[in-house]
Order: structure tokens, then sequence, then C-alpha cells
């Protein structure tokens, strides 16, 4: 039986478990200033309703 040595591939390996790790992260900021930016216009367009009904 063959015992293949790990080893050398382990920093690599643990480069690319931090790269994925971060690329979530950077996912879901994107996702969260996403669905803030459309709660805001959400808000300005329910005051400009307001607003055009009380004038």
């Amino acid at each position: 039986m063959t015992n293949i040595d790990s080893r050398p591939t382990r920093p690599m390996l643990a480069m690319m478990r931090r790269s994925a790790r971060g690329g979530g992260h950077l996912q879901h900021a994107q996702t969260m200033l996403a669905a803030a930016g459309l709660a805001a216009l959400t808000i300005v367009a329910v005051a400009a309703a307001m607003m055009m009904s009380l004038g």
C-alpha cells in the first residue's frame, strides 16, 4: 500500500481555505450592502409618496 505524504500540500490547502472564507465574507458584505440600499430606496419612495399626498 502506498503512503502519500500530504505535508508539502498543507500550506497550500490552508491558503485555499482562507481564500474561500474571505470570498464568502466579501459576498455576504455585498449582499448586505445591496439589501441596505434597497431598504433606503424604499424609505425614500414612501416618503416621496407621502409628500405628494400631502401637497
